[in-house]
């Protein structure tokens, strides 16, 4: 309903705002038509993004006001949505979830799914700063259930990342591993590598907390192949590290050694310092002093290189 202007730096939208409300003034004498609430949307978004929140809600509400009098519901919806918008930032986070309702209402009507999904995640974050973590849970249930009727991918990783972090509050584990397995399915969907990758790292963490270790090695194998496949280094290094944690716990300290070694050889080929710290770390934890990491090192890039 207004101009996109949201790359602009503030100078230049205080100068656009100026200029705005003095071509308002001008539209103001031929009336107060579509084209002077066209103009007073745009001025009350430019307010919105330069926090100018009270002139924002004020102009916003008389754009209402001309909409409800049209009896344009697609009007009305617009301005509940942005409004809602407006209310989630200055932190009235009920006063947002009653404008995003109002607007999702008029969706639900007009069959506007996409704006309905936008309106059920905004309602659900909100109930989640309210700390309403059940009725959060709901709406971004009803939400992933839209969004999976309509194959809107994006869409669902948004919401079942939030039924994530609710059930995370909550300590529902055993949901959460389910919910991580749609997200995987989703990340499939889209080839998001880098998500399924994390996605399999997830399910191996839970199963560690579970303790199924074999179950937990699994999907960290299969999370740190698609990394190598993906050649993602940053992530090889974090499912070589996972999986060596696992062969400690299971008891098999040789190949633990071998996969913090495979890891730190890639840490040091790309210079990633922190973890180049915690792998020798991790391996003066098995016994090996410096110079025997050094040794086994050597040894492994010795053999690699015969290999390739």
């Amino acid at each position: 309903m207004s101009e996109d202007n949201t790359r602009l730096p503030p100078e230049r939208l205080r100068q656009l705002l100026e200029e705005k409300l003095k071509n308002l003034k001008e539209l103001e004498i031929i009336g107060k038509n579509s084209i002077y609430v066209k103009e007073l949307s745009d001025i009350a978004l430019i307010q919105l993004q330069l926090q100018l929140y009270d002139d924002s809600e004020q102009n916003y509400l008389i754009c209402l006001k001309h909409f409800e009098k049209q009896k344009d519901r697609l009007g009305q919806a617009a301005v509940h949505g942005v409004l809602g918008t407006l209310f989630f930032t200055k932190g009235e986070y009920q006063k947002s979830i009653d404008h995003n309702e109002k607007a999702n209402k008029f969706y639900l009507d007009l069959k506007q799914i996409e704006e309905q999904i936008t309106c059920l995640k905004g309602i659900g974050i909100s109930l989640i700063k309210l700390n309403k973590l059940d009725e959060a849970s709901e709406v971004f249930n009803d939400c992933s259930n839209i969004c999976s009727t309509t194959n809107d991918i994006y869409g669902l990783l948004d919401c079942l990342g939030n039924l994530i972090n609710i059930y995370e509050l909550t300590g529902k584990w055993d949901t959460i591993f389910e919910l991580y397995k749609k997200t995987l399915k989703a990340f499939k969907q889209i080839n998001d590598f880098k998500g399924i990758t994390t996605s399999y790292f997830n399910l191996g963490i839970l199963q560690k907390r579970f303790n199924n270790m074999e179950e937990a090695l699994r999907y960290f194998k299969k999370g740190t192949n698609v990394a190598i496949d993906s050649n993602y280094d940053e992530l090889i290094i974090k499912g070589l590290g996972y999986v060596g944690e696992i062969y400690v716990y299971l008891g098999d300290l040789k190949e633990a050694m071998n996969q913090f070694i495979k890891a730190l050889h890639i840490a040091n080929n790309i210079k990633a310092e922190n973890a180049k710290k915690q792998l020798v770390i991790l391996l003066t934890s098995l016994g090996l002093q410096h110079n025997d990491i050094y040794e086994e090192l050597k040894k492994y890039k010795e053999e690699k290189e015969k290999n390739f």
